[in-house]
């Protein structure tokens, strides 16, 4: 449980440093894409703090890119 507040702490300060100039700037595409890798980081980072097995993210891309194969054929 402690592990899981040092991670949610750390991810924070990472937002309160990093999130405020993107706002003065008005850069909202990057702040959407900046919350998006903020969770995607803080789940896989909560994951292994519950020592939770996922999946390699080899096979988790693979899967994603697979309707693009499709598409553009090889």
């Amino acid at each position: 449980m402690l592990s899981a507040l040092g991670v949610t702490v750390v991810f924070l300060v990472i937002i309160l440093i990093e999130v405020p100039g993107l706002i003065k700037q008005k850069k909202t595409k990057e702040i959407v894409v900046f919350f998006i890798l903020i969770a995607i980081g803080y789940t896989l980072n909560l994951f292994v703090a519950f020592n939770i097995t996922i999946t390699s993210t080899n096979k988790i891309i693979e899967i994603l890119l697979k309707p693009v194969e499709k598409i553009w054929g090889r």
